[in-house]
């Protein structure tokens, strides 16, 4: 049994499940195992629920290549399946009270029964982070979230059937906010910065907002746009005496995404003007750093979602030459295991 408890970030994707395995050493993460599984049946519908065989089969086989002594599991959710809503809550309410009132404010908006839903919810000046708290006052914001219960139930119950514990379930674009804000702090960067996953078929942001909470977009739009190119994963990208034609219609095309976003991140937020963001995902390696800075106006990182963890000489190994960073939610998921 390990001395300190592992915790694992499962990512559940429409190709492939992942995982990242951490656990606390002294002041630092260690990753200690990732694994990809890749999926021959689709495990996921149309309402973002599992298909709980394809996806019991998968996971079993994921879990052959973890550590035996792995069991607590941090999941996501995809971020069209959640219901967003701010609401004004009296800050004298009881926690009996103040549940009733979301309940209230969900119903109106929601296209689902209260008793189909699971809710959870949270003060904006708290956010995902403790060092946004603030002091009450008479009301205040409350970011609420809710989802279907099957859309949750059905993924914690195949856990369960694989002999894990699941803790956790987040939102996708929040892991990434997770894995981001635990890279800042390790390389003491400061500023204002967001992380782009650039996906197979989605690309999606996320950057902490002053209030704490994330603000978040996903695009349809990402690295499937390169079918039948010469770019292939796998392969060297694109540096072999300059940018390809290809690449930088990559880029392009993923800047003008990008633009309105940050565009409208900068008039939601004016005083806090985004700095930089990092790349990550399956398409990050089809991206021209310097063009796109140049772009978007800030500076443009790629990050290695398993290269800012303690590890030994053997997970080293397997980390050179390749970035993985297909890995980057199950990294913030893990993180944020870790984090409770």
């Amino acid at each position: 049994m390990f001395r300190n408890p592992l915790t694992i970030g499962i990512d559940i994707g429409h190709h492939s499940i992942k995982a990242v395995v951490l656990r606390q050493k002294k002041t630092e993460l260690e990753l200690v195992a990732f694994s990809e599984v890749g999926l021959r049946a689709p495990v996921l519908n149309k309402q973002n629920s599992v298909i709980s065989p394809a996806l019991l089969s998968a996971v079993r086989k994921l879990k052959k290549s973890l550590p035996f002594g792995a069991r607590k599991v941090v999941m996501a959710l995809p971020d069209n399946a959640i219901i967003s809503k701010v609401i004004q809550l009296d800050s004298n309410l009881t926690e009996e009270e103040s549940l009733f009132a979301v309940e209230q404010a969900i119903s109106a908006s929601s296209p689902f029964p209260i008793e189909e839903l699971r809710l959870d919810f949270f003060p904006m000046a708290g956010g995902l982070f403790p060092e946004h708290l603030s002091e009450s006052s008479q009301t205040h914001p409350v970011q609420v979230y809710a989802a279907r219960k099957e859309t949750i139930d059905s993924r914690v119950e195949v856990m369960r059937q694989a002999r894990f514990e699941p803790e956790i379930m987040e939102l996708q674009t929040h892991a990434l906010v997770w894995l981001e804000h635990y890279q800042a702090k390790r390389q003491g960067r400061e500023g204002n910065w967001g992380i782009v996953d650039i996906g197979e078929k989605a690309t999606a942001i996320g950057i902490q907002s002053p209030a704490g909470t994330v603000y978040r977009r996903e695009m349809s739009f990402g690295s499937e746009v390169l079918s039948g190119s010469e770019l292939v994963a796998g392969e060297e990208p694109f540096f072999t005496g300059g940018i390809s034609d290809k690449a930088e219609q990559f880029t392009k095309q993923l800047a003008d995404q990008l633009k309105r976003q940050l565009q409208l991140y900068s008039t939601t937020y004016p005083r806090t003007p985004l700095q930089g963001v990092w790349l990550c995902g399956v398409g990050m390696e089809y991206v021209a750093e310097e063009m796109l800075a140049r772009m978007l106006s800030v500076s443009v990182q790629k990050i290695q979602p398993l290269a800012g963890f303690r590890r030994s000489a053997k997970l080293d190994l397997a980390l050179e030459g390749q970035s993985f960073g297909q890995f980057s939610i199950a990294a913030g998921l893990a993180i944020r295991g870790c984090s409770k």
